[in-house]
């Protein structure tokens, strides 16, 4: 039979292991916060990158994503400040494009077969995306569509901070904003 210290002594252990597994826990699941939230940012550094150097993209939707195309030959994108569109719809719009208009399709396999909206080159004749000049992967892709919501959607019109934030100080684009 226990004596009634022996109880207490058993209960504050099992009262100390059950902290323990709670702090244990709220530390694993706190590093593993902290291992995603860094990544999203690095996707997101990653999509400027792309933004910035490799896609384009300023050429038609504008530097600061508002729609006024960078190159007046260039056809007027969307603005992607307005946008209500979540990571996977702007992911597949980047790599499928957008039949039927000038949006251009990023993945050079799209089209060849059903990846894009389940059709393919055959099925669209002649409402097929452009393809684009400068391919890109699904990571890129991904990067580039946590950029944009991060960046842009939402964000009302651009200003000359935001401007001088992502293209340098010194860039005279940034001279267009308030």
């Amino acid at each position: 039979m226990c004596t009634g210290s022996q109880v207490a002594d058993f209960g504050r252990d099992v009262l100390t292991r059950i902290q323990f597994g709670m702090a244990l826990s709220s530390l694993v699941f706190g590093a593993f916060l902290g291992v995603i939230t860094p990544a999203s940012a690095q996707d997101a550094n990653f999509g400027k990158n792309v933004w910035l150097n490799q896609a384009n993209c300023a050429d038609c939707h504008g530097s600061m994503g508002n729609g006024q195309a960078n190159d007046p030959r260039s056809p007027q994108g969307a603005n992607l400040r307005e946008t209500g569109l979540d990571e996977d719809a702007l992911v597949e719009i980047i790599l499928c494009g957008i039949p039927g208009t000038a949006m251009p399709h990023f993945d050079h396999k799209g089209y060849t077969d059903d990846r894009c909206y389940g059709q393919t080159r055959a099925d669209l004749g002649d409402a097929t995306p452009p393809k684009s000049a400068m391919p890109l992967t699904k990571r890129h892709a991904t990067g580039l569509a946590r950029f944009i919501l991060a960046e842009f959607a939402n964000k009302g019109e651009p200003t000359a901070e935001q401007c001088r934030a992502l293209l340098g100080s010194d860039s005279p684009r940034c001279s267009n904003y308030p």
